[in-house]
């Protein structure tokens, strides 16, 4: 997924409505943020090297430390410690640690397959990106609309309505963040943008 984490963080907040949103939103996508730093110093390496010349299905990417199973687990937990540390309110804590570990687990049907713990340990997911981009991406979107559904009922069911404003503003801004990926399934940045 790419944009799609960020909707899970949707998914947690009518739970923890005082947490910081920041929070919820870097938690949900941590683990990117991990790899992102990683393969730029060559530790995750990532082919092709430039973003300009990827494509949903010709990446190949080597996530050991920041989405392989086991160390996603380990950086959950230490996500919950750090939270609980600063902001010492359980239910913050674990909804940082659950959207930490959601982003692998949802990686599993939207992305590409990662390992239980090493380069040679067993791989786990559908490697949908690497198969059938162009329904990854649709499932992406799916999940988005699901997350942000849940996010408005729970808030109506719970007396916070969100207004029609804002619900317009959040599903138009995932509509158009995700399928403004469908191009790229197949075709390189490169050659969309003419360069």
């Amino acid at each position: 997924m790419v944009l799609g984490h960020y909707a899970s963080a949707f998914l947690v907040r009518p739970h923890v409505p005082t947490a910081p949103f920041w929070l919820l939103l870097l938690t949900s996508n941590l683990s990117e943020f991990l790899w992102l730093v990683l393969a730029l110093v060559g530790v995750e390496p990532t082919k092709p090297e430039s973003i300009l010349d990827a494509t949903f299905n010709n990446l190949e990417v080597h996530m050991t430390y920041s989405h392989n199973v086991v160390p996603n687990l380990i950086l959950g937990a230490a996500v919950f410690v750090i939270v609980q540390l600063i902001w010492k309110n359980l239910k913050f804590s674990l909804a940082a640690a659950f959207l930490t570990c959601l982003h692998v687990w949802s990686d599993f049907i939207v992305g590409f397959q990662h390992e239980l713990m090493g380069p040679t340990s067993m791989k786990v997911g559908l490697n949908s990106y690497g198969r059938f981009p162009y329904l990854a991406i649709m499932i992406e979107w799916a999940f988005a609309l699901v997350c942000l559904t849940y996010f408005v009922f729970t808030e109506k069911a719970k007396g916070r309505p969100v207004a029609k404003k804002r619900m317009v503003v959040l599903y138009s801004a995932f509509t158009i963040g995700i399928l403004a990926w469908l191009p790229n399934a197949y075709t390189p940045l490169r050659k969309l943008l003419g360069l």
